[in-house]
């Protein structure tokens, strides 16, 4: 929330952080959500949506890396790529997926026309332009719904929902996450990945994540943990990379793979964080987290 010119961010009960504005660029609401737009004096053009920080211009690159090239880079090998993005948002996924050369189509669903509007206006230094791409097609839908209806495979399936119970908004039935969880297995083709952000991961906050691990896990058999520190968020940051392939194992895939892969793509020189040691790295935790991961 605004309070004179700070941005209190009081996610955390016991917390709060405040962020002083630069300037006021848009506030609207949606029929969804509070979407609030500033300039912040240490992190850029950033957005808030229902008062919870998530997109900031000095930091937005860390995450969406973290959350496109993991996927596409462990999963199977295609001279084409089709990958499904259930949130638009600012266009950043979209951004960082036009990166690949074998990238065939990019489809993104997302149920706010009026946001994605607005970040189509005012947030070009994010989407760079992605959302005009012919390559990309934006599709004002429930993810839910979409899911259910569209029968296509795909080989990547991003969740970049912002939070965990929006992908039955606007929808014409509402579905159990387990069922919005099965929807996006079977719209996966062989060797096809799913990524999705899921909450605070460090040492002593990692519940959230834990419990979405565990939930993902009912679904494929194969959902391994990675995380990155975002500025923004003041947080370490958990992501999941789930497969239908049980024999599936990201820690399995050499250096020298992935630094082929990353070639073979053409991203060799479009990367700023997620290169091959950092994307090893970042599925490498503590004696403390790896002892909770094998609870469950």
């Amino acid at each position: 929330m605004i309070k004179g010119n700070w941005y209190i961010d009081d996610y955390l009960p016991n917390t709060q952080v405040a962020h002083r504005i630069r300037r006021k660029v848009v506030k609207k609401k949606t029929k969804y959500q509070l979407v609030e737009i500033v300039d912040l004096y240490d992190f850029g053009r950033s957005v808030f949506i229902d008062g919870n920080p998530q997109s900031a211009e000095k930091s937005e690159w860390i995450y969406h890396e973290c959350l496109v090239h993991p996927p596409m880079l462990l999963g199977a090998e295609a001279e084409k790529k089709n990958v499904l993005v259930l949130g638009a948002g600012e266009g950043a996924t979209a951004r960082e997926l036009l990166k690949y050369k074998n990238i065939e189509s990019i489809t993104l669903i997302d149920i706010d026309k009026k946001a994605v509007e607005l970040f189509k206006k005012y947030l070009p230094m994010m989407h760079k332009g992605a959302f005009n791409n012919p390559k990309v097609r934006l599709i004002i839908d429930s993810a839910s719904d979409f899911l259910k209806e569209n029968k296509q495979k795909y080989d990547v399936i991003i969740s970049d929902i912002t939070d965990y119970d929006f992908f039955n908004l606007g929808a014409k039935k509402v579905r159990s996450e387990q069922r919005f969880c099965e929807l996006i297995a079977s719209r996966l083709r062989k060797g096809g990945l799913f990524a999705m952000h899921a909450g605070d991961l460090n040492e002593d906050e990692y519940a959230t994540h834990v419990n979405l691990k565990k939930f993902v896990k009912k679904i494929f058999p194969a959902v391994y943990s990675y995380r990155a520190y975002i500025p923004f968020l003041e947080n370490e940051w958990g992501f999941l990379l789930a497969s239908r392939d049980k024999k599936f194992n990201p820690k399995e895939i050499s250096e020298k793979n992935i630094t082929k892969r990353i070639f073979q793509c053409g991203i060799e020189r479009k990367l700023e964080y997620m290169d091959t040691e950092m994307l090893k790295a970042s599925f490498v935790f503590s004696p403390r987290l790896e002892k909770i991961f094998k609870k469950y």
